[in-house]
């Protein structure tokens, strides 16, 4: 099974400085055949104006995974953890029973854009970390493509999103914003920055 799903259809939504496309339900966006694939839950992309963000806010009962394509992602959580997060490393959080965190474009001038992905937990203790991929999940796995010739792709469930770039899977060509559900394996092809999140049912 390999579900493509193109950017031009997830949903938009706009808010002061931040511009955000869901893969899956969200919101006023209520959709009871899209609010999830196995474990995940969530795949937003973010496009975030200098010095915008999202102000704290809660969350439980889940993993959170943000990848950070141009700019830099500034963090703080009720923990007292502050990290900037910039392109080529994973911030990864656990939320257990439940966290609070923020979230901003630590920069005044340029940009932030950046990827995060949910996926839902059986509990278990918070945790937080800044990483290099790959990247094991308590439900899963996650990694990041960057140049690939015929990479093998494995897992029961396993969704792709293109956050820039051009690859190649099953001779279909996938652009920025595209994504994609399937069974493993896969094969594919191209360059770019292809997120991988190998997860259970």
């Amino acid at each position: 099974m390999i579900d493509v799903r193109r950017a031009a259809d997830r949903y938009q939504v706009e808010q002061p400085g931040i511009t955000t496309w869901h893969c899956f339900a969200a919101g006023a966006y209520y959709d009871p055949d899209n609010v999830a694939f196995g474990r995940l839950v969530a795949c937003d992309e973010h496009l975030v104006a200098p010095g915008a963000g999202f102000d704290e806010h809660p969350h439980a009962g889940t993993e959170l995974v943000s990848w950070v394509l141009d700019g830099t992602l500034a963090h703080s959580d009720s923990a007292g953890r502050r990290h900037l997060i910039q392109p080529g490393s994973v911030q990864y959080q656990a939320t257990g029973a439940g966290i609070r965190h923020a979230e901003f474009n630590a920069s005044s001038l340029e940009p932030l854009h950046f990827v995060q992905l949910a996926l839902l937990t059986d509990g278990g203790q918070a945790d937080y970390r800044i990483a290099e991929p790959p990247l094991a999940l308590s439900v899963g796995r996650f990694d990041v493509l960057k140049r690939c010739r015929a990479t093998r792709v494995d897992g029961s469930l396993v969704h792709l999103f293109v956050g820039r770039g051009n690859f190649h899977l099953e001779g279909m060509d996938l652009a920025a914003g595209d994504a994609v559900r399937a069974i493993g394996p896969l094969e594919i092809d191209g360059d770019g920055d292809l997120l991988v999140v190998s997860v259970g049912a």
